[in-house]
């Protein structure tokens, strides 16, 4: 990306890192340092088209999600395709002015 002056990075957090919880430290912690790293590659990438912006989905309705957590409300859920739909626009020319975002994905949860 660096060679050719053009690039999209999206990482993929966890609400955990925005909010502590309870029983989830370590992994709290771990997305917590990936919003931090995120935000700081956009700042060193900022003279570049290179653009660094991280994703916080809630509960993403896959079926492995589904089966640990049978009983829960899967309509309030972020689909795969809706998170999907972010990405895309996140990798496309006309998410070329953000940079640096923490944009949540939440779903209706």
């Amino acid at each position: 990306m660096i060679a050719k002056n053009k690039g999209r990075i999206i990482n993929v957090g966890a609400r955990q890192g925005l909010h502590g919880v309870k029983g989830v430290s370590a992994y709290a912690a771990s997305k917590a340092a990936l919003i931090n790293f995120t935000q700081s590659l956009a700042e060193e990438l900022k003279e570049t088209n290179i653009n660094a912006n991280i994703i916080i989905p809630s509960v993403i309705d896959t079926e492995a999600n589904r089966k640990s957590s049978a009983n829960e409300n899967f309509s309030t859920w972020v689909s795969a395709e809706s998170l999907g739909n972010v990405i895309k626009f996140l990798s496309s020319d006309e998410s070329k002015d953000i940079n640096g975002a923490v944009i949540p994905v939440y779903g209706k949860s």
